[in-house]
């Protein structure tokens, strides 16, 4: 379920490869110096927007006992179905 588009995936991909072949070239002690001085990447993402949605009593009780089976929030477990329909419709060309 991936959010990129496939030419900016392959485009990494041949990226993570070259690194992957330039950095075999070095040495390990060299290799922990540079994974020590090296910056966290930040990738910022606009924060989630709540959203209100009234449901069935019932839908929301089975909801909540399949989510803690899980060891989610129902809240979480609700946004991920969500968001897994929606790529389905994304794929399938209706949106």
């Amino acid at each position: 379920m991936s959010k990129l588009p496939k030419r900016i995936k392959m485009r990494l991909k041949k990226e993570a490869s070259e690194w992957d072949a330039s950095i075999a070239k070095e040495s390990p002690d060299r290799v922990m110096h540079l994974l020590e001085t090296a910056e966290p990447f930040d990738a910022s993402r606009p924060p989630r927007q709540p959203v209100s949605l009234r449901m069935d009593p019932f839908d929301l009780a089975l909801l909540k006992r399949l989510a803690r089976e899980k060891g989610l929030p129902h809240t979480q477990l609700m946004a991920m179905w969500l968001h897994e329909r929606i790529e389905q419709e994304k794929k399938q060309g209706n949106g």
